[in-house]
């Protein structure tokens, strides 16, 4: 620090000491042990230092004043705000806890804290510190400078972002007074007033020759800011919580806890620069960085929005959705409009209910009027936009509920094993009521609601070995009709009910029953996820994940095929109908990439799918965003941050990602003549999106598929379904050329075949002869080992010949490269 002369000026909390001494220092006995010091600061009599240079030795003369208002900062519990482990400045001369401002003026006197520093203060110690909280709707707003504010005026604007990052915006004005900066001083006993009408030499940031003695008052602390206008705070309260303890909040300049959005479009505060001559000089903020219609830096397009610079996205580099505009001439009242979302999404629901504890999240209506509910730590709320409509005590000690509706019937099913109740609240349209039964069972499975095909509906769950069945309209009349209640020969409880209008598929940790048959065991690998669908003849069709992260295929009985997934696979599967070609996607993820299967066990084309940002994708679900009538993925990515791809082209849809943080699994539903995504974040707050401007297919909405958890999608549409039997542009093979060790030689039947595939060199050679069995209706994959082929060009002609006597052929180069 400086010279071996210099005295640090340094803070020293209690906890500061007792890293140095131990967690039983108790502090410094005073007064013969009778009063300890657990904090101190030691502040030398001047800030000045001997400066060597080319011309002779000079002293730079700095005072304490900004040092003693930080230190008591310090002790008031802010965390210093420049890079502590650097010392180069982070926010400049925009707040308190920075050694720009800390010297500013040569220390006689820094600017106003930053907004966050005052609420921070202002939370901590029960201070009025007011600001407004913007709401969802497109509004014009007003900020007025603090000194010139009456009490209805906003002075500190808080936009939020997500659950933990948000916008401070303040209006900093120099002069508010309009009247120059005034300085009062003493010398000896002389007490000294003078006032400076602008910066002049001898009175500016870096220079007060025009000022001696020891300076007691200043009219106004924010003439030590470097310019007039808005400034905009970006704040993220996850790097704040994990670094305060530290002392290293503003560390890392890729991503502050507290971080001032420059409006000239380059974050070079506490940068470190070069002039010609090869000074040195460390950005420490400009008047360019303040945000006002006159701003006259190139990249200033009077906006702030996700594609300006800088721009909206979350520290995730997700869309926040806002849209900062408008901003007025410097004044000390000046305006701006902020907007929510884009083109195609915007938020609609950002909704506290009061509960510390909300779990489950499942949609109850499609309408005009969406009615969801929400499990609060077992207990049932009915919410319908804002606002509460029911609560029912001890619903369900799962974390999903089932809800249907019909007509103007609406349903929700609960299971309490604590109980052993099965519980339901009902709403006809006229009259709402809730009640339940009690069941005398273990509860295994989630409640399931399906319509049967005598159109009767019914509620499905699993017990120990037991599948239940009961007529759903007989429970919420309070006389409960068992229908059914199918003895399994399991060992284990039932895991998984996934069903359609006449087929029901049951699976335990080892096997896989349909309609009561056991289909499928397997001693050896426990099995943990189930969906099911039709495929393109009408065909039942069962997908089973297991632990061991293999998937397999049944039509009905019989296994179609197995699929090996990567090492990191995450548990749970997706259905989606991805090309109007007659077949439904197997959808799941693994690590930071999306994969999706045919039912003959080969990745769809333009899959495997990779996100822009590490981490780990959770969640998945399928919906047509995009209008075109095939299914899209929209994607969870650390519970943080929703991506969503085009499912036929697996592009990016471009106004994704957006930013949310869950402690729910979200839902899809139709809204508004819309498709909505609602999800319930981290600080229990509900909150919902239109991701589309139509209304268009679901496929996979919620956890479940549904909201009834049926696990169940029907069949794909055929709108693109390829009719021709073998054609020749769906023939090829990957990669081309093939460098490792073996190629996938793909193509296409629309029935049934035998593929015999037979590979010549360029000189009309025979080198290797391949036969396969290929499911029609559906891209088709075998694979050639080139393990002892040397290198060149080769000729592949596969020929296929259906079922029904149709043969035809196609001749793919690949080339082999060693």
């Amino acid at each position: 620090i400086g010279n071996e002369r210099d005295l640090p000026s340094v803070y020293l909390s209690d906890n500061a000491f007792k890293e140095i001494y131990g967690n039983d220092y108790e502090g410094i006995p005073v007064s013969g042990g009778s009063f300890k010091i657990t904090n101190s600061m030691i502040i030398p009599e001047t800030e000045s230092r001997e400066v060597e240079t080319i011309s002779g030795t000079f002293l730079f003369e700095i005072t304490i004043n900004g040092l003693l208002c930080a230190s008591i900062g310090s002790h008031l519990g802010l965390p210093d705000l420049f890079d502590t482990e650097t010392g180069l400045s982070a926010i400049g001369r925009f707040g308190l806890m920075d050694g720009q401002s800390i010297f500013a003026y040569l220390g006689t006197y820094p600017p106003e804290p930053s907004p966050w520093e005052k609420i921070y203060l202002s939370e901590k110690y029960n201070w009025n510190i007011p600001f407004s909280t913007i709401s969802l709707e497109n509004t014009e707003v007003e900020i007025v400078t603090n000194l010139a504010a009456t009490l209805s005026d906003t002075v500190i604007l808080k936009v939020p972002l997500n659950s933990s990052e948000y916008y401070l915006i303040e209006n900093r004005i120099r002069d508010a007074y309009d009247n120059g900066s005034t300085i009062t001083y003493t010398i000896g006993d002389v007490v000294i007033t003078k006032t400076f009408p602008n910066d002049t030499t001898g009175y500016r940031s870096f220079d007060v020759d025009s000022l001696s003695g020891v300076i007691i008052d200043v009219d106004e602390f924010d003439w030590a800011v470097p310019g007039n206008g808005i400034v905009i705070w970006h704040i993220d309260e996850n790097v704040i919580n994990e670094k305060i303890s530290e002392n290293k909040v503003n560390t890392d300049k890729t991503r502050r806890g507290v971080d001032v959005e420059e409006a000239d479009g380059v974050q070079d505060i506490g940068e470190v620069f070069y002039t010609i001559f090869g000074d040195q000089v460390i950005g420490e903020g400009f008047e360019e960085d303040f945000w006002h219609a006159s701003n006259p830096s190139e990249l200033f397009t009077n906006r702030f929005a996700k594609d300006t610079r800088p721009n909206t996205l979350t520290n995730t580099g997700a869309n926040s959705l806002i849209t900062i505009k408008n901003f007025s001439g410097i004044d000390n009242r000046m305006s701006f409009r902020v907007e929510f979302g884009d083109s195609t999404i915007k938020q609609f629901l950002n909704t506290d209910f009061g509960y510390v504890y909300l779990t489950n999240l499942n949609v109850v209506e499609d309408g005009n009027e969406i009615k969801f509910a929400i499990l609060e730590d077992g207990n049932l709320l009915i919410t319908e936009g804002i606002n509460v409509l029911d609560y029912v005590p001890y619903f369900s000690h799962l974390t999903k509920t089932a809800s249907f509706k019909q007509d103007d019937s609406l349903y929700v099913i609960g299971l309490n094993s604590s109980a052993m109740r099965v519980n339901y609240w009902f709403d006809d349209g006229n009259n709402r009521s809730s009640g339940g039964f009690s069941t005398n069972k273990f509860f295994s499975t989630p409640p399931t609601i399906r319509k049967n095909s005598n159109s009767e509906l019914e509620l499905l769950f699993g017990s120990n070995g037991i599948l239940y069945i009961y007529d759903l309209n007989s429970i919420v009349n309070d006389n409960p009709i068992l229908k059914d209640s199918t003895i399994l020969q399991l060992t284990k409880p039932i895991k998984k009910i996934s069903c359609s209008a006449d087929d029901i598929a049951i699976i335990d940790d080892h096997n896989l029953y349909l309609n009561n048959q056991n289909i499928f065991n397997d001693e050896d690998d426990r099995l943990a996820y189930l969906v099911t669908t039709f495929d393109k003849n009408g065909n039942f069709v069962s997908i089973v994940q297991s632990q061991s992260r293999l998937i397999r295929v049944f039509e009905e009985e019989k296994l179609l095929s197995t699929i090996q997934l990567p090492a990191n696979a995450n548990p749970g599967l997706a259905l989606a109908d991805l090309r109007n070609d007659g077949t439904n996607y197997i959808i799941v993820t693994a690590g930071n990439e999306i994969l999706a299967y045919n039912f003959a066990g080969f990745l769809a084309d333009n899959f495997t799918l990779e996100t822009s940002e590490d981490g780990n994708i959770l969640i998945s679900l399928t919906a047509d965003i995009a209008g075109d009538a095939k299914s899209d993925l929209i994607i969870s990515k650390n519970n943080q941050s929703l991506f969503a791809f085009e499912g036929s082209s697996g592009n990016a849809v471009s106004e994704f990602p957006i930013s949310f943080s869950s402690s729910s699994y979200p839902v899809l539903f139709r809204y508004n003549s819309k498709i909505c995504i609602a999800v319930i974040d981290e600080n229990t707050i509900l909150k919902a999106w239109y991701i589309s401007p139509i209304i268009s297919q679901l496929d996979w909405s919620e956890e479940y598929g549904n909201p009834q958890n049926t696990s169940f999608i029907d069949a794909a549409e055929n709108t693109n379904r390829i009719n021709e039997f073998f054609p020749e542009n769906r023939a090829y093979n990957y990669p081309n050329p093939v460098y490792e060790g073996t190629t996938n030689i793909r193509y296409y039947v629309a029935e049934d075949s035998k593929i015999s595939i037979k590979i010549f060199d360029l000189a009309g050679d025979f080198v290797a002869e391949l036969n396969d069995d290929a499911q029609g209706g559906m891209d088709n994959e075998t694979v050639w080992n080139v393990g002892d082929i040397q290198s060149g060009v080769y000729l592949a002609r596969i020929e296929a010949n259906s079922t029904s006597g149709k043969t035809e052929q196609a001749v793919i180069k690949i080339a082999v490269v060693k």
